[in-house]
């Protein structure tokens, strides 16, 4: 299994304000939900885009690029509030200045006005690292298409990148260097993408294969995975799960397997925000378990805008051993590629018991839990679960309760208009008759919605 070195980092496009017509300090945007949520508790980069190139008083420097938002705010205060947010929320997160890809300000305007090559890629790394240290970043992000792998050559490449590279060696931090191609080109200085970059994260959703990287010259060594939640898209790039199936296994390249060293998403904040922030955060889980034995779904679908619990897979035996949940439902900023809008989350339990596979009408949606709850040879646990739908149609009841003393009894009901979406818990490991360790449901609570 992939060691995912680089972790698993996502693109903000500062540009864009989803909903419409809110700006980033509505309490509905697409950058609040971030905080609500705690997405950002998920990533390890972020790539904050796009950045251009600007003349300074010696050489050129960065800058983010201009827009204006709703309210009299701009690029520059979204930046800020980025950077304070998502460290308040995750203090160990970092941050990656995305160069723009297209236009005049590219970083092939560092080289634009002649003179020495190496004198001026100097110069921009020299003012680069002063603005990442400045403005609390910890490096930049190669976009690479569009004009900038046109109009940059290949030479300058080697020279600007391990130029960069240098200088960000003998600063006393560690500064990071990605670099995001959308496909191969023939200004790729090879050698430098190899000793220079930290991780190279292809765009797979453009549709270019990782044989083609390969080819090209692109280390396994380096490679990691770029991936994209919108809709029509199409496998791996449809779910969460695809995605991490497709990095998980690694790959094998000259007849070694290597592992992928990062997850690259783009983007948390487009039309379909809530889609994909939600597949962003479960991705994070398959790709970290949670440590600890509680368990809480309500932030995921929380962030997906509450859709239905559309199926639930339940394992049961003298006692409740495991629940899974899928979600699906449809908003104006969660469409899901292709319209599938499915949210299966995490197993929590073991594999004891017997698997129960549940499908749930979204017309008919769980109302209502009960059960028991006692102990089970000494351990206090989950006993029993029946869901009720709105109907009054009933499901289980899953767990025989054999074994069981002191049976306490519980009900929890939804308010009017909402329905079970999401559930919260904890988990006890526990020795099976053979002695072999499980887990089982050690306390559960539903999420309303």
């Amino acid at each position: 299994m992939t060691s995912l070195t680089y972790g698993i980092n996502a693109w903000l496009f500062l540009n864009e304000d989803e909903p419409p017509k809110t700006n980033y300090n509505s309490p509905d945007s697409c950058f609040q939900t971030l905080i609500r949520y705690r997405t950002y508790d998920s990533a390890e980069f972020i790539g904050i885009a796009f950045f251009e190139v600007v003349d300074a008083t010696t050489g050129c420097s960065i800058e983010i690029g201009a827009s204006s938002h709703p309210g009299g705010l701009t690029n520059r205060d979204y930046l800020d509030y980025v950077l304070r947010d998502a460290r308040q929320v995750n203090p160990g997160i970092k941050f990656l200045a995305t160069m723009v890809y297209g236009g005049s300000n590219t970083l092939a305007k560092v080289f634009a006005n002649g003179g020495d090559p190496q004198a001026q890629a100097s110069a921009f790394a020299a003012n680069l690292v002063a603005y990442l240290q400045a403005n609390g970043m910890n490096g930049i992000d190669i976009d690479w298409e569009g004009d900038v792998s046109e109009q940059l050559t290949r030479s300058q490449f080697q020279i600007l990148f391990s130029t960069i590279r240098q200088v960000f060696d003998a600063q006393p931090v560690k500064y990071y260097l990605s670099f995001t191609p959308a496909w191969p080109t023939s200004s790729i200085d090879y050698p430098t993408v190899n000793s220079v970059f930290d991780f190279v994260s292809p765009q797979f959703y453009d549709s270019t294969p990782l044989s083609s990287f390969l080819s090209a010259g692109i280390s396994p060594a380096v490679i990691g995975y770029g991936a994209q939640f919108e809709p029509g898209n199409a496998a791996p790039n449809t779910s969460a799960q695809q995605v991490w199936n497709a990095v998980s296994a690694g790959f094998t390249h000259g007849g070694m397997q290597y592992g992928y060293q990062d997850i690259f998403m783009w983007r948390l904040n487009s039309g379909n925000y809530q889609f994909e922030q939600a597949q962003f955060m479960i991705l994070g889980q398959l790709a970290r378990l949670p440590a600890g034995n509680s368990f809480d779904d309500s932030a995921i679908i929380g962030a997906a805008g509450n859709p239905a619990l559309t199926a639930l897979t339940i394992r049961s035996g003298d006692v409740l051993d495991a629940l899974q949940a899928t979600n699906t439902g449809t908003t104006s900023f969660n469409t899901g590629p292709n319209d599938a809008n499915l949210y299966s989350l995490l197993q929590h339990g073991g594999n004891g018991g017997t698997a129960h596979a549940l499908t749930l009408p979204q017309k008919d949606p769980i109302v209502e839990i009960s059960g028991y709850t006692g102990l089970w040879y000494g351990w206090q646990c989950v006993l029993q679960l029946t869901l009720t739908g709105k109907s009054g149609k009933t499901y289980g009841p899953f767990g025989t309760m054999a074994g069981s003393l002191g049976r306490t009894p519980f009900t929890q009901t939804a308010p009017a208009g909402q329905s079970v979406v999401a559930f919260s818990g904890t988990t006890l490991t526990v020795p099976l008759a053979g002695g072999n360790p499980t887990s089982i449901i050690g306390s559960l609570n539903a999420f309303f919605g």
